[in-house]
């Protein structure tokens, strides 16, 4: 009886702890209704502030093309739905307070309710905030298929149309595991295998389409590491090239793939290296390309070959037709069309090449001419090439200026496939012109020359406008020509036996380019007295160049090596007539020897890993490019070197040396001053990193430059991919960048309103007392300007304030992005005075997180916006039309006047409207009427959003 009274009584005292805990619980909501709201608004401030860190890497990682985690995009969409509830709690206890005489009549029930609601929704805020730590928020989505093949030109004529619909039967039967396309060279083989990856793509019949491309002497390690990459497969450094295939096998295992492997020369051993499809590699397929039928069936085991044959008579006809047009019709020379297609021998690549080569051609000699030449005999000697493709090539080689023939065989030298940024070529290329003397005049005569033999089809189009490459079957007939009439030697590797051997007997070689070759393979002394320039490229990790090497070529003018850890032969000095000296992504010891070059107009550096620049560069007083981009190891720069450089016409240090000495500043390193460029009186091109913008150089330095990539202030970054290997953003697709830190105490500065005035991209982080852009900024309205970027600013009210501004504001620019500008009220302050002319290029509008704006576009604004083809409006919290009248002392969105009525908002070229997280928004433009987006007000070209 007494262990049962003391049980009862501890579950008693239990009940009764419990009672009164919760009875306080329930009396503290009503008791601490005012702290309970207020620490609900500050914890909803913090998860504000915590909402827009993670926000804004969001946006940069969306900008880096990366995929936003899960859980970040989860996490994102809860601080939404927790925000709105909140609003939605304080709005109703605002109109609770309202009723109530300012609270003074509060019921204890309502108090209550609030009080606890308060409380549960501050824990829940706290809750949501608290997970909102992410150590990355998103991650690069690999391109899938790897290297893509262009389907450019394609036509789908019968003859190949056989061929593509059996490829296809037969990727789908599950006996057939090895599929071989063969064809000579220029039948169209990888374009049609290009086609055949493209549908399958679209059919979804495999899982990814992986695409690699062998050539005639394969790097089967670096292609082994491309495939990996493709598929998501990361190599550890140490990794063994057993372990590497292993992985790679069992990496082929988890998915259906489609490997499509081109340009076969030779048997490859793929199990070796990991590519392999057994019975458990869940009918995944090979594809294969060669020139030879007897690689695919004996060396690759194809169970299924496909010949590619030439096209026939009418299918010819028509495509060289499509080319040259109705011009043999109007010069009357349609049997002379005709024999010259039959010379083409139905050939894809021949036919391409001649009409392009005749389609601008008005003179029927020209014509008959051609044929002439076409229909002579070519000894040829060029393995698997029929003879009709060297004459067409060699004819439209004929056609080419002398000088456009000579850099045509100058880019065969660069290796087989290699994509050739123009940038790149024209750097290597100073000194080998007659009569060009400056860097812009060199950069223009390659441009010239590169579109020049893209229009005559001898050069592909590469990534992008700013580079190039070489079909395989030109490259061979342009080494054939430069071998045998222009005394260019191309060893393509070490086992290229026969022309090594005979190195020594060509004295005339003006050339030779040595790619995939071991140092300690190169004879000890060059003799080529004759000889221009050389390519380099370094297999394995050769260390040395024989010291004697370059004694014999006193004459060279361009020296070239690609991707090379060595020091630098002593021979090296005895250069007295190079003009041109690229170590391009060289692991290099000691250049101090370069001083001696003392004739030296180029030297390129670009991604090496020296870590100081030597004082004896400062002796190249000849020197007119020197480009250090992506030298990231480079801290030093002694005193004086660039100033000495005083024919410097172009300057480049992307991603590489920033450490500027500043007077006054004690430092480990005594470094090289801003204050030096000053003295470069004709440089015209610079790429700099200036942290510190009270050591800017003198106004009239700025005056001068034609083109610039400059970041002033510390926070900064260069928009740079580290496993980019291209050259072409050099080539500065926007000629004049700017990325400022901006406040007060140095917007004055001449040199900074100098180069405001002439920039075309500008990206601007305003800092103290900085309240907006037009007027404080800049008075003159950004001519020039195309891409606007206005960033994290606490202070900017207003993008313009017309006050006493009568100029255009912003004609040419095309792209205005707006971020995380906590203060701003309008993009333009006195719209009245907005001059004709103002906003008219604009195409595409960002604007985010901007909490103070609550409409985008004033009704008499718009005429000026009529050319905009997409708007980004997301994160703003209290906006609540797109487009808003303006009176002088109010907005009005939900009152639509007579006059109004009558006028219509016109957006006919806008093609994509995205608007995200707008809590409060109305409508693009609202009335009381409508709950509609849209009404009759707005004119649209598409009435489909994103």
């Amino acid at each position: 009886m007494e262990i049962l009274t003391a049980s009862f009584q501890v579950i008693f005292e239990r009940i009764v702890d419990y009672t009164i805990g919760a009875v306080g619980r329930q009396m503290g909501y009503l008791i601490c209704y005012k702290k309970n709201v207020d620490n609900l608004r500050s914890e909803v401030v913090d998860l504000k502030v915590a909402k827009n860190a993670v926000q804004q890497k969001v946006d940069a990682a969306q900008k880096n093309v990366e995929e936003i985690e899960v859980e970040v995009q989860g996490w994102l969409t809860s601080v939404e739905e927790i925000t709105v509830k909140a609003q939605k709690f304080f709005e109703e206890e605002g109109q609770v307070k309202l009723k109530c005489c300012n609270g003074r009549c509060f019921n204890l029930k309502t108090r209550y309710q609030l009080g606890r609601r308060a409380h549960k929704l501050e824990l829940a805020v706290k809750d949501i905030k608290d997970k909102g730590t992410f150590k990355t928020v998103g991650h690069r989505v690999p391109i899938p298929g790897g290297t893509t093949i262009s389907t450019k030109g394609y036509e789908d004529f019968e003859s190949r149309k056989l061929i593509f619909d059996g490829v296809m039967e037969a990727l789908t039967d599950d006996n057939i595991r090895t599929i071989g396309v063969c064809g000579m060279g220029g039948s169209g083989k990888t374009m049609l295998v290009g086609k055949i990856a493209t549908q399958a793509k679209e059919d979804k019949s495999f899982e990814r389409v992986v695409t690699v491309v062998v050539s005639q002497t394969p790097n089967l390690k670096q292609i082994q590491k491309d495939i990996a990459k493709d598929l998501e497969l990361k190599f550890q450094d140490e990794d063994t090239d057993f372990q590497k295939a292993y992985l790679l096998r069992e990496r082929l295992k988890k998915e259906k793939i489609l490997f499509i492997i081109d340009d076969i020369w030779n048997k490859i051993d793929l199990e070796a290296h990991g590519i392999s499809f057994g019975d458990d590699h869940k009918g995944s397929k090979l594809l294969l390309t060669s020139r030879f039928r007897d690689v695919l069936a004996t060396d690759m085991d194809a169970q299924e070959i496909f010949y590619v044959g030439v096209l026939s008579n009418d299918e010819a006809k028509y495509l060289f037709s499509k080319i040259v047009g109705d011009l043999a019709k109007k010069l009357n020379l349609q049997s002379t069309m005709v024999e010259v297609v039959k010379e083409c021998a139905g050939l894809p690549i021949a036919i391409t090449t001649v009409a392009n080569a005749l389609k601008n051609q008005k003179n029927p000699s020209v014509w008959k001419d051609a044929l002439r030449q076409l229909k002579l005999a070519d000894p040829m000697d060029i393995k698997e090439m029929h003879n009709k493709v060297y004459q067409s090539i060699k004819l439209s080689y004929n056609f080419l200026t002398e000088e456009a023939q000579s850099l045509f065989l100058f880019c065969s030298l660069f290796e087989e496939d290699m994509v050739i940024p123009i940038a790149l070529l024209w750097r290597i290329l100073v000194g080998f012109f007659q009569d060009v003397y400056t860097m812009e005049e060199v950069r223009n005569r390659v441009h010239r020359l590169v579109e020049s033999l893209k229009d005559s089809c001898l050069l592909l189009e590469g990534n992008g406008s700013g580079s190039f490459k070489m079909h395989d079957v030109i490259r061979d007939v342009a080494i054939y020509i430069a071998d045998k009439d222009k005394e260019m030697l191309t060893i393509r590797s070490s086992n290229d036996s026969e022309k090594w051997s005979n190195m020594k007997n060509l004295k005339e070689s003006i050339g030779i380019a040595l790619f995939d070759v071991k140092f300690s393979d190169l004879p000890k002394r060059l003799e080529f007295p004759q000889l221009n320039f050389i390519l380099l490229g370094c297999k394995g990790n050769s260390l040395a160049i024989p010291n004697h090497f370059f004694e014999g070529v006193k004459e060279l003018k361009i020296l070239v090596l690609f991707e090379a850890r060595i020091s630098l032969p002593s021979s090296l000095s005895s250069l007295h007539n190079l003009q041109t000296l690229v170590l391009r992504k060289c692991e290099l010891e000691d250049v101090a020897i370069i001083g001696e070059l003392k004739n030296l107009k180029a030297l390129t550096l670009s991604g090496s890993n020296i870590k100081q620049l030597p004082i004896e560069i400062g002796q190249l007083t000849h020197l007119q490019l020197l480009d250090l981009k992506r030298c990231t190891r480079l801290v030093v720069i002694p005193p004086n070197v660039l100033s000495n450089l005083k024919r410097l016409e172009e300057l480049y240090m992307k991603s590489s040396f920033n450490q500027w000495q500043v007077d006054g500043e004690s430092t480990e390193r005594n470094n090289t001053r801003v204050s030096e460029l000053d003295y470069l009186s004709l440089l015209t091109t610079l790429c700099i990193h200036i942290p510190n913008a009270k050591i800017l150089p003198k106004a009239l330095f700025f005056e001068k430059l034609e083109r610039y990539e400059i970041l002033i202030g510390n926070n900064w970054d260069w928009d740079w991919d580290s496993d980019s290997d291209s050259d072409s953003d050099d080539e500065f697709e926007i000629s004049r960048m700017v990325k400022l830190e901006l406040d007060k105490s140095f917007q004055v500065e001449e040199g900074i309103k100098i180069l405001l005035k002439r920039c075309e991209y500008l990206d601007l982080a305003p800092g103290e007392g900085i309240e907006n852009i037009i007027y404080e900024v800049d008075k003159e309205g950004f001519p020039q300007l195309k891409h606007l970027y206005v960033r994290n600013s606490t202070e900017i009210q207003y993008i313009i304030n017309l006050m006493g501004v009568q100029c255009v504001v912003f004609p040419l620019l095309e792209f205005l992005s707006l971020d995380n500008m906590i203060n701003l009220e309008k993009i333009c302050h006195d719209h009245d005075q907005l001059a004709m002319g103002s906003f008219h290029s604009l195409k595409k509008l960002e604007v985010s997180n901007c909490d103070g704006l609550i409409f985008v576009f004033s009704l008499t604004m718009l005429g000026c916006f009529s050319q905009l083809q997409e708007i980004v409006i997301k994160n703003c919290k209290i906006m609540r039309a797109i487009v808003a009248k303006e009176r002088k002392h109010e907005i009005q969105v939900d009152d639509i006047t007579d006059d109004m009525k009558t006028n219509s908002m016109d957006f006919s070229q806008l093609s994509s409207l995205t608007l995200r997280n707008l809590p409060n928004l109305m409508g693009f433009y609202s009335d009381v009427d409508s709950q509609l987006l849209f009404n009759e007000k707005v004119s649209l070209k598409y009435d489909i959003f994103y």
